[in-house]
């Protein structure tokens, strides 16, 4: 099995190499309409942190974003301006991948394929947080990336709110 070494976030950054595998997943797995679907995509999210982002493939359900900052069973949906949802459709996080729940059934629903996209929290890659808002401009938020970030997505969890987006290539 070939490895590709994701060097524009591990550099030389000392210590064992990262590999594109360790942070970062896009998996396929079937639905079972059963809590404990265990989801073995090989990203460590107990240990280190990240995200999990699902899409039916065969219906037409929202996409939903699981965080280990916010915890398990808490929905964000990436095409909706809606607050957080308790949804556990996402049940835990693991060390070798996630546990896809039964609680909408739009992530876990048996006779549909459900796609999944990992990403685990690691310095120059990606990095989830939260922090509370206080109508400030130009704030500065705290993150663990060791860089300037090429890309932010923010969404307000208390209540309905767009989604904003910053790209370093795009001009304000």
């Amino acid at each position: 099995m070939s490895k590709k070494m994701l060097q524009a976030a591990a550099g030389n950054a000392g210590g064992d190499p990262l590999y594109v595998e360790d942070v970062f997943s896009t998996y396929l797995y079937e639905g079972t309409s059963a809590a404990g679907n265990v989801v073995t995509n090989g990203v460590d999210l107990a240990g280190e942190g990240g995200l999990v982002w699902l899409k039916s493939r065969g219906d037409a359900q929202s996409h939903g974003l699981f965080d280990t900052e916010r915890g398990a069973g808490k929905l964000l949906q990436s095409n909706a301006t809606a607050a957080e949802l308790p949804y556990t459709d996402v049940s835990s996080f693991n060390s070798n991948g996630f546990t896809a729940g039964f609680y909408s059934g739009w992530f876990n629903s048996s006779n549909y394929d459900q796609c999944s996209w990992t990403f685990r929290k690691a310095e120059k890659f990606f990095d989830v947080l939260t922090y509370t808002g206080d109508g400030t401009s130009n704030r500065q938020i705290s993150h663990n990336l060791g860089s300037t970030p090429g890309f932010i997505l923010i969404k307000r969890t208390d209540s309905t709110g767009n989604w904003l987006a910053w790209h370093k290539e795009v001009n304000p």
